[in-house]
């Protein structure tokens, strides 16, 4: 087979963020720095641990830390509006998904001031000169952002769309566990399950090739093993190391292959009953994996089963009851109808799950009826 594996973002596993955040920013003058970070992020304390190891070496960052959960273009905007006259050489994402989505935004469009952030959006205009150098440190094991060549932010109206173009690849991401220590267990979960649909759409991708198959199968194999400790102990330091590998593995995965049906589910699904997207593809996955598993080639199903841990004589069919007891173990919805969804919003949600461009890729085809039966079931 033939196939293109473009990764340049640097990939940093520390034991202290702050530090090796310090060696990256060498060549940045002390005023420089634009620090992308959320008020949760601020209230846990987490950005005075990076913002103390910045000022003890000169560093005047400017912060900018009002960034939603679901951020729009208006968010991006805001945040540039906050540098305005300012000379800023590198731009520094601490957060999860949202906080890195809108730094690659911001870099892009410092890059560039001539580009229109929704002319990018809706009209693919074009990229032409290289954004700034930018930065991330995950504070959550979810996304895969910091990996990933896509920045998912909502136009003026909060109609997401995504940007997707090498630009969109960071500079370096630095993966510190230690940073997750107070992540809630809510979040652990649902940012934990996340990851692990991440991997298991990666590797069932039709677009998935030898080199994704080895992430996405270590981060599957790394998830099953640490996801419930990481939520039952969260001050389990090992267990959010891996955790926080896991999820940049998985994130490179999908982003080097594709995600499936799960995702496509999940889109309209999360955006009619407002859900964590988290929250979203876990409660979808042991429906999808049902759907899923009469389509598995014989020799992907060995290794999924061998990384998922199942017994050697193990079938697909067992995938669904799978990934109930292990949403069972994180003390998360296992029906649909847990979260909001009802019969009557089953035939909207399915036809637009078919028009999102990663159902192409699952590994089984799945049309509108074929997502009506997958909703129902998981209802």
């Amino acid at each position: 087979m033939s196939f293109t594996f473009y990764f340049p973002t640097k990939l940093i596993f520390s034991e202290e963020a702050g530090s090796d955040l310090l060696v990256e920013l060498a060549s940045a003058p002390p005023d420089g720095v634009l620090l992308l970070t959320d008020k949760g992020i601020i209230q846990a304390g987490i950005a005075k641990i990076i913002l103390n190891k910045l000022k003890e070496k000169g560093f005047t960052p400017v912060v900018f830390d009002d960034i939603p959960g679901n951020p729009n273009v208006p968010d991006v905007k805001k945040a540039l509006a906050a540098i305005e006259g300012k000379h800023i050489t590198h731009v520094v994402a601490l957060g999860g998904g949202s906080v890195l989505d809108v730094a690659k935004a911001v870099g892009l469009l410092l890059g560039d001031p001539e580009l229109d952030y929704e002319e990018v959006q809706w009209r693919r205009q074009a990229i032409k000169k290289a954004p700034l150098p930018v930065i991330g440190i995950p504070t959550t094991a979810g996304t895969g952002s910091e990996v990933t060549h896509v920045a998912v932010v909502g136009d003026s109206k909060g109609f997401k769309m995504g940007v997707l173009h090498p630009a969109m690849f960071m500079k370096t991401a630095i993966i510190d566990g230690s940073l997750m220590l107070s992540l809630p267990p809510q979040l652990t979960s649902t940012t934990g399950m996340d990851s692990l649909v991440h991997a298991i759409e990666a590797f069932l991708s039709k677009k998935a090739n030898p080199v994704s198959d080895m992430f996405a199968l270590s981060a599957i194999k790394a998830i099953v093993k640490w996801l419930a400790e990481a939520y039952k102990n969260g001050s389990n330091l090992e267990a959010r190391k891996q955790m926080a590998m896991a999820a940049t593995l998985a994130g490179i995965s999908f982003d080097q292959s594709s995600l499936g049906l799960v995702h496509a589910l999940a889109g309209p699904l999360c955006g009619t009953y407002h859900l964590h997207h988290g929250l979203g593809v876990a409660t979808l996955l042991p429906a999808t994996l049902e759907f899923d598993a009469p389509a598995i080639p014989a020799d992907r199903w060995s290794m999924l089963r061998d990384a998922l841990g199942l017994p050697s004589d193990a079938k697909a069919d067992v995938l669904g009851d799978f990934a109930r007891q292990l949403l069972k173990t994180l003390d998360m919805p296992t029906h649909l109808s847990e979260v909001g969804l009802v019969a009557e919003q089953i035939p909207a949600i399915a036809e637009t799950a078919t028009k999102m461009a990663m159902i192409g890729f699952n590994v089984r085809p799945a049309d509108m009826e074929d997502c009506k039966k997958v909703l129902e079931t998981g209802l």
